[in-house]
């Protein structure tokens, strides 16, 4: 080179950095190294004094270039310059050509961007770049993913591919050999002088990847979820599904793996990069970049049949649910990538911040034709057609066929569905009023759906939309209150006043048993698998029945989904145990009324009455973001568990010996409103702890429809405590925050509020501070205390409080969480840590939590 000025290297702590400072000494050229800590200013100031010929970068850093130093104060005076970031920062890493192999060269151990450089070169240079290949013993390829197509191409050539990993705390994972016939490139093959081992993944057919590293008193688990290679058992081969934690997890809470969409995609020749986000959303968007230039719209209507064949296979959660979710990467921004070519998530929701708020917009305006409100007098076949238009899956078999008075969330709709039903409510309403069009927008959210959760109860709703009344109330369908009365509480007191209508129902009665038998529902939760390991291993206990729901397609029958559950939960049973185990699959809000299930006497309601001595009823969604309304079926579940307590004390294995007890798990959310004020009411506690009993005022409850639905079962049963205690013994056990298991390696489920935070905690890079203390209980001993009280000999209160006596600060956990995360012993500000969360993966629970 025969200009004299410095070459500036603005990298981090890499090793490109030493292989370019020895290349650029050999061939003395003076440098220049800026450290990647500087600011924008001290950049600019160093480029202009020392006149730098051009700036050397990594891929990090030229995003963080291109994105700061360009932008700052000061760079403006050296954007004039020719040679300044001109042809300097290659978008494949190295500038490669045909050419580049010599005949010395024996093996080329490579990343997946290099590969893509060779592969994309003119038609007479490729060929000579795969020829060279092509005489190589192997091509080596890691640091990253290459796409299939290339891959794929690769191997059609006769190129002799190996697919090569590295674990940065383990090293090289996969070793470097000359492939076989017997080799599949798609699989890493696992070396096998390191003592690598394959875990399975409880409830799954997947593996985790366990290591030891050098130094380490303790095993290391690689972050990606594996499957293994059943085409060739003699070896140890895995192919990469994707990261642990490298997840979408939704507004919901629900959790998207991404890389199946994307690697998906990605093997179309039309599309270069594929990017799922939407952390914190409802619902998924893939931004695309294509392999060339292409018109837009075409480009986006091709990726859409692409996805719409893709869709079939995903979770209803994850689907892409229209081609207006799909954001074609325009020319002027790059995708963030690595060094070694991986893509950047969290940095492409940054950079693309301005298009996906756009995409959501799109999403939330979007009007499908069809399915529109025209007639009033035939709204509710309108609303069926909008809800059989979003969630297919609710009608896919006739017997599961949804009546115009069935929860739609009952019968499986998710969060997704829901917001696309409320789209095209909100559509039909735009054109009945199109005058009043923006407005009417905002009329319908998702949580108008979960607050009218039926057919019936969503056409009762939009009626009264259109009218102006019901404009300005947003739907509310209740009239005649009292002046001055408090909605949620007059609707919570008449919920209660439906439920216990039936309960004084009489029934028949049978030929008395004494056998001790226990159903239980819920079985197929954490809680209730450990139930079921509980009462299997009970001597005392005869049988265990597990009432199990109709699940949605694909599910499996009332026994895999069990058994899966106790898997998952890493629980195990010997064949004995099991043979105490029986499985029906029944709907318990069906007995709630009338009176075929006790004349029918070969139904599901009268085995169980002629056996059972115990009922158990753990089952209740999780759903924080459902009204009390949408809970009826729990509500009518419950019900119809007290008519079976009744029929089982009068027929079955209760008859002329003792009453049937019936446990029924209910949540401390419902005492969250316990204060000193209403303590003067209810009686204080010498402890001041809240005290085991009936509340009768509503207000005691949170605010949500969880705990309300709750509070109304509490009552429910202390009514049928009251009225019909020689039949029914009532136990309401309000239970604490559940942890993972005290021994064994079940788990302590992602989505809930602990784990999510410490999720993000790790993101954020640090704890928040949180005051007060905790009490947190195993699952498995909450199981135990469970099935003891359900047993118990003697009499049982009607109200215990099941939790961890011993409790803990928080400010002494989150320490210890540092401690072995390795994260800050000094946590953040509560409030500024929420807004660092916001955007990171796992927000959704958060939410719930800060709630």
């Amino acid at each position: 080179m025969e200009d004299h000025r410095p070459i500036a290297l603005y990298m981090e702590s890499d090793v490109g950095l030493f292989i370019y400072l020895a290349a650029l000494t050999e061939m003395k050229i003076p440098l220049l190294l800026i450290s990647a800590r500087l600011g924008p200013p001290s950049v600019a100031h160093l480029l202009r004094e020392t006149g730098a010929s051009f700036i050397l970068v990594t891929k990090r850093t030229k995003f963080m270039i291109q994105q700061s130093a360009l932008g700052g104060v000061g760079m403006t005076e050296v954007l004039h310059w020719q040679e300044f970031l001109h042809e300097t920062i290659p978008d494949g890493g190295l500038d490669v050509d045909g050419k580049s192999f010599q005949h010395t060269t024996k093996a080329l151990l490579t990343v997946p961007s290099i590969v893509e450089d060779l592969l994309s070169l003119p038609d007479d240079e490729k060929i000579v770049a795969v020829n060279s290949l092509k005489a190589l013993a192997f091509v080596a390829v890691g640091g990253g993913a290459l796409r299939p197509d290339l891959g794929t191409h690769l191997v059609e050539n006769k190129i002799r591919l190996v697919n090569h990993y590295g674990v940065t705390e383990i090293g090289a994972i996969a070793p470097i050999f000359h492939p076989g016939p017997d080799y599949d490139h798609h699989y890493l093959r696992l070396r096998e002088d390191l003592g690598l081992h394959l875990q399975p993944l409880k409830g799954s057919e997947r593996f985790k990847l366990i290591g030891y590293p050098v130094g380490w008193h303790k095993p290391f688990e690689v972050q990606d979820e594996l499957e293994r290679n059943q085409d060739n058992p003699s070896r140890i081969e895995v192919r990469i599904i994707g990261r642990m934690d490298d997840v979408i997890v939704l507004k919901s809470g629900e959790k998207v793996m991404p890389r199946l969409v994307e690697t998906s995609l990605t093997a179309d020749p039309e599309i270069q990069t594929a990017v799922c986000v939407g952390s914190g959303a409802f619902e998924i968007l893939v931004i695309v970049e294509p392999s060339s230039s292409v018109q837009v719209k075409d480009f986006k209507r091709h990726v859409w049949d692409l996805v719409k064949s893709l869709n079939e296979t995903l979770d209803q959660h994850a689907r892409i649910s229209s081609i207006n979710a799909i954001i074609v990467k325009p020319p002027s921004k790059s995708i963030p990538r690595s060094d070694k070519g991986s893509v950047m998530r969290r940095e492409v929701a940054d950079l693309f911040r301005e298009e996906i708020e756009a995409a959501y917009a799109e999403l939330d305006n979007e009007v499908t034709a069809g399915d529109t409100i025209t007639d009033t007098s035939d709204i509710v076949t309108s609303v069926q057609k909008m809800v059989r238009a979003v969630a297919t899956n609710l009608f896919s078999e006739s017997h599961l066929d949804v009546g115009k008075e069935d929860d739609l969330f009952e019968r499986g709709m998710d969060s997704l569905q829901c917001v696309r039903l409320a789209r095209l409510l909100n559509s039909a309403l735009s054109e009945k009023h199109a005058s009043r069009e923006a407005n009417s927008r905002q009329l319908i959210t998702k949580e108008f759906v979960y607050a009218n959760p039926s057919i019936r109860r969503l056409a009762q709703a939009v009626i009264q939309l259109l009218s102006e009344q019901g404009e300005k109330t947003g739907g509310n369908t209740e009239s005649g209150d009292t002046p001055g009365s408090d909605p949620r509480l007059r609707n919570i007191r008449a919920l209660l006043g439906d439920c216990v209508r039936d309960i004084r129902a009489q029934t028949i009665p049978g030929s008395p048993k004494t056998t001790f038998t226990v159903a239980i529902t819920g079985a197929t939760g954490n809680l209730g698998a450990n139930v079921v390991a509980q009462l299997a291993s009970n001597p005392l206990v005869k049988k265990t029945i597990c009432l199990v729901r109709e699940g949605n397609g694909g599910q499996g029958t009332p026994e895999q989904r069990v058994r899966t559950a106790l898997g998952a939960a890493g629980l195990s049973l010997s064949s004995q145990q099991w043979d105490k185990v029986e499985f029906e699959q029944c709907d318990p809000g069906q007995w709630a009324t009338g009176t075929n299930c006790f004349q029918d006497t070969k139904s599901s309601f009268s085995r169980i009455a002629d056996q059972v001595s115990h009922i158990i009823h753990l089952a209740w969604p999780m759903d924080f973001h459902r009204t009390l309304e949408s809970f009826r079926p729990q509500l009518r579940a419950t019900q119809g568990l007290i008519r079976l307590a009744r029929a089982a004390r009068l027929r079955g294995a209760g008859a002329a010996t003792a009453r049937v007890r019936l446990i029924f798990a209910s949540s401390i959310a419902v005492v969250r409103g316990y204060s000193d004020a209403q303590g003067s009411v209810y009686g204080r506690s010498a402890t001041g702890a809240v005290p085991e009993m009936g509340f009768h005022d509503p207000r005691i409850a949170t605010p949500m429809g969880y705990a309300e639905a709750k509070w109304v079962c509490e009552q429910m049963l202390a009514q049928v405590s009251q009225e019909l205690r020689d039949e029914v013994e009532p136990v309401v056990v309000r239970i604490g925050q559940l942890s993972g298991p005290e021994s064994g390696e079940g788990v302590w489920k992602t989505a809930e509020h602990i784990p999510a935070l410490v999720k993000a905690s790790q993101m954020v890079g640090g704890l928040p501070a949180l005051d007060g203390t905790a009490s947190w209980l195993p699952v498995d001993r909450a199981a135990k205390s469970l099935t003891e009280i359900a047993l118990h000999a003697a009499d049982v209160p009607l109200f215990l409080h099941l939790e961890n006596p011993v409790r803990q600060p928080l400010a002494d956990i989150c320490a210890f969480f540092a401690a072995e995360l390795g994260l800050p012993t000094k946590t953040i500000p509560f409030e500024k840590w929420m807004q660092h969360a916001r955007y990171r993966e796992g927000f959704g629970c958060i939410r719930n939590f800060a709630k």
